[in-house]
């Protein structure tokens, strides 16, 4: 008889529908701001200037849309072979925290600011405790 692993995803999933409600939310504030400029791809030529909102709507759901699902794979793998509750909702919490407080900097202001530092730090960081984790335990 084979050997089965029980895989779950019950700690993980709580994480990637917030994600996907966040990344939803995002999605709106891009509509919105398509609606208000009355364009319908692209930036309009807005992009050219680093402070347009629009520009700044546009990258910030990108930025969350390339983050989450390295992340979020990432998650599912903990959850599955580091198999501690604790620390998967740390890493998902760290993640969602760090998302927000990005998209909160970025949507503020073009330029560098603490939120978005901050919330690239804490997502380089679950990214890479994450990857760690994963790596050491799978040996």
């Amino acid at each position: 008889m084979p050997f089965q692993v029980a895989f779950t995803i019950n700690i993980s999933a709580i994480y990637m529908a917030i994600s996907g409600l966040f990344l939803v939310l995002l999605s709106v504030d891009v509509i919105r701001g398509r609606w208000k400029y009355q364009e319908g791809f692209g930036e309009g030529g807005l992009g050219e200037k680093k402070e347009d909102p629009l520009s700044r709507s546009i990258r910030v759901h990108a930025n969350a849309a390339e983050y989450f699902p390295v992340a979020l794979l990432l998650l599912v793998a903990v959850e599955n072979i580091v198999a501690i509750n604790w620390v998967v909702h740390t890493l998902g919490i760290l993640l969602m925290v760090s998302r927000f407080t990005h998209a909160v900097g970025l949507r503020g202001m073009a330029g560098e600011s603490i939120p978005r530092v901050l919330g690239t730090a804490g997502t380089i960081t679950m990214i890479s405790v994450a990857a760690i984790l994963v790596l050491v335990n799978s040996f």
